[in-house]
């Protein structure tokens, strides 16, 4: 989840969304307070303030905890997709919605404006054929009223970007979700794409980490409340250039929330999330962190690693960093608006414990975000001693 411009961008994108007609479904709150800086980063970079922390002793439930936790420095809803259509042809999508707590405003304060309270929201959303790439983000000041998390029924809506379940009991599936978006090839003419699927889970959420507190490091100074849905059935149609098609495949969802990855040693990770075939679910991810214990170390030195191997049942084991190793074997240079990046876009993932020795590869070439935070994302395939497909997430390169 990078640059002194982001902050230029969010302003000018927060003001033009005062023109924005207002989703009736998404509550004007009673305190108005006015917009603070954007943050500059999905990791790190944001002022710190008085905020809501992490605790162990404090853990997650649910489903009181699908709601938005607007206490917390930042959190997002995040989900991914692996799709096929009729023809087998393979599609890589994601929907992610952002919110940002405005930095040193402190949530009984009161402030001039009578339109936005303390919150800002940014959505994201790309889809990938073989021979395409959509991408946009879009902003939104919080209490304006074209953002929100909701429950009873759950919303999370960015403009006309939904995600809604059915039914008013605050479960987030069944539910269908409706993007709209843009190529991102800045060479060709503009073309777009939208995608409707209706989604349902046949299998339990699972609390990553200890009972859903999840350490970044070692040390646990970096840490997040962090819950997954990996068992989504997803079924719909996608329509690019005027052309739709039937789609299906397997989601996984990502909920999280924290304050303490607002901290400046926070660059970022490499994350996967991995579908075998076999039924099996894998999360695994590296945090890139700076502390005094890895001054000579390179900028993205692995500073903390740890998966959840999820059985077909919905098990969950969490394994530490002596029980995974995750190895990038190529480094790809992407040409990007901000120059080339060197970006490591295959892997090895090995788990000695359960017969697991995978190669991870990009189901397509480039699969870079070019938004206002810059990261690589898009499906994987997995090949080895399992077979499978799942997303890769690499920020801070």
């Amino acid at each position: 989840m990078k640059n002194i411009q982001a902050l230029v961008k969010v302003g000018v994108l927060l003001t033009l969304a005062l023109t924005v007609t207002l989703i009736s479904s998404c509550s004007k709150p009673n305190n108005s307070e006015a917009v603070s800086n954007g943050p500059t980063s999905f990791f790190g970079n944001m002022t710190q303030s008085r905020a809501a922390t992490v605790e162990q002793d404090k853990p997650l439930q649910l489903p009181q905890d699908h709601k938005n936790h607007p206490d917390f420095q930042l959190e997002w809803w995040y989900l991914t997709f692996v799709l096929e259509d009729e023809k087998q042809n393979a599609y890589g999508m994601q929907f992610t919605l952002f919110r940002f707590r405005n930095n040193g405003k402190e949530p009984t304060a009161q402030y001039e404006s009578d339109w936005s309270d303390t919150q800002q929201w940014m959505g994201h959303a790309s889809l990938h054929s073989a021979e395409a790439h959509f991408f946009e983000e879009r902003f939104a000041a919080g209490g304006v009223g074209n953002a929100c998390v909701n429950t009873s029924p759950f919303e999370a809506i960015i403009d006309d970007w939904y995600w809604k379940a059915v039914g008013d009991r605050g479960a987030l599936f069944p539910s269908t979700l409706s993007v709209s978006l843009t190529s991102m090839a800045s060479s060709e003419p503009t073309t777009s794409a939208n995608a409707i699927l209706e989604l349902n889970a046949d299998g339990p959420f699972i609390k990553q980490g200890d009972n859903g507190y999840s350490k970044k490091t070692g040390d646990e100074r970096l840490r997040s409340y962090y819950y997954s849905q990996p068992f989504i059935k997803a079924n719909g149609t996608l329509t690019i250039e005027d052309k739709t098609m039937s789609v299906s495949g397997l989601g996984w969802y990502d909920h999280e929330w924290t304050s303490h990855l607002a901290n400046s040693q926070a660059m970022g990770w490499d994350w996967f999330s991995i579908h075998f075939d076999n039924g099996e679910k894998l999360m695994a991810f590296r945090m890139h962190a700076q502390n005094d214990d890895i001054q000579q170390k390179s900028r993205m030195s692995e500073i903390f690693t740890t998966a959840s191997f999820i059985q077909k049942d919905g098990t969950k084991e969490t394994l530490s960093g002596e029980a995974i190793t995750i190895t990038p074997i190529r480094i790809s240079s992407i040409d990007t608006e901000n120059g080339i990046r060197k970006v490591p876009t295959a892997w090895t993932i090995a788990i000695p414990s359960k017969n697991i020795s995978v190669t991870t590869s990009p189901f397509k070439e480039n699969q870079w975000n070019s938004s206002v935070f810059p990261y690589y994302e898009g499906r994987i395939e997995v090949s080895g001693s399992h077979s499978g497909a799942g997303f890769m997430e690499l920020t801070g390169y």
